[in-house]
């Protein structure tokens, strides 16, 4: 056999490897906390937010079949600053009085709607969607109907969510 075959580890590789292992423990021990930042809004619940859209009394006082858009505004989180979101509410009433509220967002691309009285739509005007007055889609390329609001009537007052109802199919579109 070979004198350096038979040696034990020098004095120089067993340095290398305990100040190898202590950067790699100071690396895990530095990099934890740093991942655990980045990636903590992953798991975080988010608040469920409700911003006040109006009295039912005064939306009850529309005309049916015709809709109002009424401003919303939502306060979100990003990170760590707290910003106003301004948002149209589109709300229909039907002939039964039932109040409706809707996305003023083409369910195509996301551009605003308007409604046209003389055809008793809404029209997107980038692409020519339509929708009728209950957001069913009636011309165009939007792949779905408007999109509602989530909702709810607490103290005579509506509160609106900042998000959808997942399928529009719970409206019989």
């Amino acid at each position: 056999m070979t004198k350096s075959s038979e040696e034990s580890p020098s004095r120089r590789t067993f340095m290398m490897v305990v100040i190898g292992l202590i950067s790699a423990v100071i690396g895990v021990a530095l990099a934890i906390p740093i991942l655990g930042e980045v990636l903590s809004p992953l798991f975080k619940k988010r608040d469920i937010v409700w911003s006040e859209l109006g009295k039912v009394s005064d939306l009850e006082n529309i005309e049916p079949l015709v809709p109002k858009f009424v401003p919303v505004y939502f306060r979100v989180k990003e990170g760590w600053t707290v910003n106003t979101l301004p948002r149209q509410v589109i709300v229909v009433k039907d002939i039964t009085g039932k109040l409706y509220f809707f996305s003023n967002q083409c369910t195509h691309l996301g551009c605003p709607l308007h409604w046209i009285p003389a055809r008793q739509k809404f029209m997107c005007p980038c692409h020519g969607g339509m929708f009728n007055i209950l957001g069913k889609v009636v011309g165009g390329p939007p792949p779905r109907p408007l999109f509602v609001w989530v909702h709810k009537i607490e103290n005579g007052t509506v509160l609106i969510q900042n998000k959808f109802l997942d399928n529009p199919k719970e409206r019989g579109v």
